[in-house]
């Protein structure tokens, strides 16, 4: 089987003004489909049959490189950090963590027009959103993002566990309204027919949407997060918990570190292996939990339906 660790292609310069002018590229053939084709029948365990292979009952679409091998060996020794760091302009690309996403077929559950920058406790805006398909997707089943909003500074309330839990504050604003965005002639909106091995590079401020899924297949993605050069510590009570560091770990204006965020890439060639990464979670549950657990149902909430 091919894996290649490096990108198929290089990443241009075309890719990397894309980016910077929308606030996202669609990357096209960066890796082997060997790469995507090993990470499919777990992916399609977890979530069309709904196995318990050892995830957190309160995110179960979570953390899949702590137990899965398939998908620890993806983070840490495909080509996706390299090519998106390439893309966003970082040195360097830490791990942040990793999730899935998936849509029944002929689904009508969409996600609202959101952007993820206020979900993560961090400052700095080299923290992508990696997107990968795992099976061909067309124009209408893909995530659908508005040109240029990244160029907004606009820190939206996000629908985070922790920020529904609270009421929110005047100073932070609701995401924009469907109906008045596709009203405004002036937006421009872009979606891709995507192939296995392509992959969408999205900024953290960048504003983004999903549909309902019409085709007759599940729609199944992996999404992961990678820290880049500019990224410090900036917690906040509304922002997304991540499984085995507490807020007070993140101790303000450090860059993250440490066994949890693995150097993946680096211009230099180094990097760390999985040696210290987690094979599992801290705590233990009740296997019961998994079925009457709620925390809002994260696998079956809005933002987990990208």
């Amino acid at each position: 089987m091919a894996f290649n660790n490096k990108p198929l292609r290089e990443i241009s310069h075309e890719d990397k003004e894309n980016y910077k002018k929308n606030g996202v590229v669609c990357l096209r053939n960066v890796f082997d489909p060997d790469w995507i084709n090993s990470l499919i029948p777990m992916a399609k365990k977890i979530t069309v049959e709904g196995e318990d292979v050892g995830l957190l009952p309160s995110a179960p679409g979570r953390y899949m490189s702590r137990l899965i091998p398939e998908f620890r060996k993806f983070i840490f020794d495909s080509p996706m950090a390299q090519a998106a760091a390439e893309t966003i302009g970082s040195s360097s690309a830490r791990f942040y963590f990793d999730e899935i996403f998936a849509k029944p077929p002929r689904s009508d559950s969409k996600t609202i027009w959101h952007c993820d920058r206020m979900g993560w406790p961090v400052s700095g805006i080299t923290v992508p959103s990696i997107w990968i398909p795992l099976n061909k997707i067309s124009k209408e089943n893909c995530l659908e993002v508005l040109a240029g909003s990244h160029s907004q500074d606009i820190p939206y309330w996000l629908f985070s566990p922790n920020a529904r839990k609270m009421i929110k504050p005047d100073d932070r604003a609701s995401h924009p309204d469907e109906k008045k965005l596709r009203a405004n002639s002036k937006n421009i909106f872009l979606n891709w027919d995507m192939e296995i091995g392509d992959i969408l590079i999205l900024h953290p401020w960048v504003l983004h949407y999903s549909s309902g899924n019409t085709s007759d297949d599940w729609r199944i993605a992996l999404s992961v997060r990678i820290f880049g050069d500019d990224i410090r510590w900036a917690p906040r009570p509304d922002c997304l918990n991540l499984a085995g560091v507490s807020f007070d770990e993140m101790v303000e204006g450090c860059p993250p570190n440490g066994p949890l965020f693995p150097l993946l890439w680096s211009e230099d060639g180094t990097k760390d292996t999985d040696n210290l990464f987690p094979k599992g979670f801290a705590t233990t549950w009740q296997s019961h939990r998994r079925d009457t657990v709620n925390e809002d149902k994260l696998f079956n909430s809005l933002i987990d339906k990208k």
